[in-house]
């Protein structure tokens, strides 16, 4: 019997609005859920987006009411919940760290990724590796990730339906050794990129990186995705997306806030690996030398 799941990838517009943004989430998740899908995933920085400067306040411990509710929801819906990322607190294991603030002083956290099973227990969570530092020609920042955000340095991956799943978070899209990484042991069936990528450089990027990350490790890519103007200087590209691993796109939100929702199949996995053998054809013999 042939095995599928049905999954959604949500946009969101996320503000500084923490109540506002988790009823949107809330109401975006149950949509879904009504729909028929079983795996749902919500963008990067869904319960709040706003100045580093309120980052800490607005961020949760890892037991904190948001993760119960997420867990809780998980469970009531009985799906399975990519709870896109949140601001995580440090814990009594990162008071070691020398950047736990930023130049001025303020704390910061962590970006983190949960993901809950339908019996709302936390089957893995991943705190983003790559910070998006850039500036403009003239020397000035535009974005700056880590005067807000401390960097993880595990990349995860966790079993579901028995598929592998790499945890990935937006700008992680960008590297791909951070994916041969997630690949040890064995490939990764499905990758999972909850972002807020934005709209400068989703335009020509987000989409080709995608399918880029699909066809190189014939997997499914299903990615969450800010959409629109979040402060003034601040705006995300939008199209949340499900790629297969042929690289087909199944389903695009398009630049507002809704549901890509699309099925996923193991067997089609196993078919576009047996057509074209590139995993198995990997020279990690050599890739391995200094």
């Amino acid at each position: 019997m042939t095995r599928e799941f049905s999954v959604a990838a949500l946009c969101m517009n996320t503000n500084g609005d923490k109540a506002r943004n988790t009823a949107i989430a809330e109401a975006l998740v149950r949509d879904a859920a009504s729909a028929g899908a079983g795996w749902i995933m919500l963008p990067e920085v869904f319960p709040w987006h706003g100045p580093y400067s309120d980052i800490f306040l607005n961020a949760e411990t890892e037991d904190g009411p948001l993760n119960q509710k997420l867990a809780g929801l998980a469970k009531e819906l009985k799906v399975i919940l990519f709870a896109g990322t949140v601001g995580e607190r440090p814990g009594a294991a990162d008071q070691s760290r020398a950047d736990l603030t930023n130049s001025k002083g303020e704390k910061k956290v962590f970006n983190t990724s949960y993901v809950f099973g339908r019996d709302g227990s936390m089957l893995g969570k991943y705190r983003k590796i790559h910070l998006f530092n850039l500036t403009a020609a003239d020397g000035t920042p535009t974005h700056c990730e880590s005067e807000g955000f401390l960097s993880g340095d595990k990349p995860q991956t966790v079993v579901i339906d028995g598929l592998k799943v790499g945890l990935s978070i937006c700008y992680d899209l960008r590297f791909p050794e951070f994916f041969s990484m997630l690949a040890a042991g064995g490939p990764v069936d499905v990758i999972a990129i909850p972002s807020a990528f934005t709209l400068a450089t989703g335009m020509y990027h987000w989409e080709l990186l995608l399918r880029a990350r699909a066809v190189e490790w014939q997997a499914y890519v299903v990615a969450a995705n800010q959409t629109g103007v979040h402060a003034p200087g601040k705006a995300s590209f939008g199209h949340a997306m499900v790629i297969d691993p042929w690289g087909h796109k199944l389903a695009d939100s398009g630049n507002h806030p809704g549901i890509a929702r699309a099925t996923i199949s193991p067997d089609k996995i196993n078919f576009y690996r047996a057509q074209l053998p590139a995993l198995a054809n990997r020279r990690h013999d050599i890739y391995r030398r200094p």
